[in-house]
């Protein structure tokens, strides 16, 4: 965004009567931007409680804890028989498509993938922030669920990314370490993290995990006075 920067007509072939609506049409793109058209709700609606993009039309939240259950699933599963090259490569495959599955991928979960469920969270909660009927209820808890929801993606990808490592390793003995690793930060998914050792998880871009994330969706349900339901 380049604040300051305008967006001009030419006016060499507007009539003297034209001049006027030239004028008017001289708005600051910034401001231009800065909003989005009203439907605060609909958009949050989108992350709670239904979104027609997401697998049996769920809201992307439920979505996101739906992958999240299978990649812990999964984790769990491979970190317990640390000699079953095959078997833990096996699992470990199952976490990765939870996670991010590959274009036209087959195997458990919904096949939407938890990293891609929090991103769309993050775009139509900030799309429910600028909506011009926002409420202070949105424009205060919204920011809140926005950084959870890429802390949560921030965490899928480092899962996805270990979770390779994982699937290109030789024996089982270079595996199985990786495997523990993968289960923790399976744990630490769900969870969260209390990073810097405060005694509780933060609200910032690194420590919130899906419980943080729905705990803001629920405060929210409660400022917007509306059922406290999760679809």
């Amino acid at each position: 965004m380049h604040t300051g920067s305008w967006a001009f007509i030419t006016l060499s072939t507007l009539s003297t009567l034209s001049l006027f609506a030239a004028a008017a049409m001289m708005i600051p793109v910034s401001a231009a931007s800065a909003q989005e058209p009203g439907g605060a709700l609909t958009h949050f609606s989108h992350v709670a409680t239904g979104f027609s993009g997401a697998p049996g039309g769920r809201g992307l939240a439920v979505t996101a804890a739906m992958e999240t259950n299978t990649a812990m699933m999964y984790a769990n599963f491979a970190a317990g028989k640390p000699t079953d090259f095959e078997g833990m490569k096996a699992n470990v495959r199952n976490v990765l498509h939870a996670l991010a599955p590959a274009e036209g991928a087959t195997g458990p979960g919904l096949g939407f993938g938890l990293k891609r469920a929090a991103e769309a969270i993050t775009a139509h909660i900030e799309m429910a922030i600028r909506a011009t009927d926002a409420t202070p209820t949105m424009k205060t808890l919204g920011p809140t669920i926005g950084t959870a929801a890429r802390a949560v993606a921030a965490r899928a990808q480092a899962m996805a990314d270990l979770a390779n490592k994982i699937l290109a390793a030789q024996t089982a003995a270079e595996a199985a370490p990786l495997v523990a690793q993968l289960r923790s930060l399976g744990l630490e998914l769900d969870t969260g993290r209390d990073a810097n050792g405060s005694g509780r998880i933060e609200l910032d871009a690194v420590e919130p995990g899906m419980n943080q994330l729905e705990a803001q969706i629920y405060s929210t349900f409660e400022g917007e006075k509306i059922a406290r339901i999760l679809k």
